[in-house]
């Protein structure tokens, strides 16, 4: 059995799921949790075209959307309920099949902005058709799949629509009873699944949304080992002993150090002389430097900064 753990994010327009799906999705990566951020509609390339049809209606295809026998769109053309209760299914049997079932069968945790609820809470709250029938049509497209965890933010469209940063489409600007009879079947559904749903608050602020959230992800992934590359503590704290045992080591080798320093700065100054491309040259960064090198090595100029650096490592590495 798949270890992957799938989670939908649901709400009105404006309650701030997508914002906190992408909370969740840093948190979990941050916790070496691989997690997968998807969306209905639009989770896939054949999705995108249905989204631009349920969101925005024949108008976002002019060319091919033709009305007595024109390339002529207007308001007044528009997807029936049923129509648009069979592109969303269409679109979930898609989702499910290229991305959301995939994904669970690698072990990921995935993170969907809106699933099937939204559809019972606005083709069936919204435009009145049966729940029953657009759930069974919802779970066939599906072939049954339904979230570990479903988190509702609860807000009164009044207030949410506010939060709106773009031009509302056609389900957003479907009107106010529109959307409070969609927030009452969304309650509705939260009721009939209590083990599921989880309802939120979302007129709190977005750090107050997010706590509640946190707080239930950690119990939904506890147990869960690391799935993602992580940084070797182990070798962490060996690298901070050995910058220590550098730093200590050091310490008593200040004379020698300034020494050989001195020793370069006389050798600078006698350089005075040379040409000024040389002196050009000994300015330019070292590339290549080995860590650790031979302070003999050939390879640096006698005088030059980059013997002088050497030789201070040769100290280091003496010690």
């Amino acid at each position: 059995m798949s270890d992957g753990l799938f989670i939908s994010f649901e709400g009105v327009d404006g309650a701030g799921k997508t914002t906190q799906v992408q909370r969740a999705h840093n948190y979990l990566q941050e916790c070496g949790l691989r997690s997968l951020v998807t969306r209905e509609p639009g989770g896939t390339p054949a999705g995108l075209t249905i989204r631009e049809l349920v969101l925005h209606g024949l108008a976002a295809f002019p060319s091919v959307a033709v009305t007595g026998g024109t390339d002529v769109v207007d308001a007044s053309d528009d997807l029936a309920p049923r129509t648009e209760a069979l592109l969303y299914a269409a679109d979930r049997a898609e989702h499910v099949a290229q991305v959301v079932r995939p994904a669970l069968d690698r072990g990921d945790i995935v993170l969907c902005d809106r699933y099937l609820d939204s559809s019972v809470a606005y083709q069936a709250g919204g435009r009145d058709l049966s729940v029953d029938v657009i759930r069974r049509l919802s779970l066939w497209a599906s072939q049954g799949l339904l979230p570990k965890r479903t988190y509702l933010l609860d807000a009164d469209p009044a207030q949410s629509k506010s939060r709106l940063d773009h031009e509302p489409d056609r389900l957003e600007s479907a009107g106010d009873d529109f959307q409070q009879h969609v927030r009452q079947a969304f309650l509705q559904l939260a009721r009939r699944e209590p083990d599921r749903f989880l309802v939120i608050d979302a007129t709190q602020s977005i750090d107050q949304v997010w706590q509640i959230i946190q707080d239930d992800l950690d119990k939904l992934v506890e147990g869960r080992e690391s799935d993602l590359p992580q940084v070797d503590d182990e070798n962490d704290d060996t690298d901070a002993q050995d910058d220590a045992d550098e730093d200590e080591s050091t310490a008593g080798y200040e004379d020698d150090e300034q020494s050989a320093e001195s020793v370069w700065t006389e050798a600078a100054d006698t350089s005075d002389q040379a040409p000024e491309a040389d002196a050009d040259q000994d300015d330019q960064p070292i590339e290549g430097e080995p860590v650790g090198g031979d302070a003999d090595d050939d390879s640096a100029p006698a005088g030059s900064r980059a013997r002088w650096l050497l030789r201070s490592r040769l100290l280091r590495k003496i010690r």
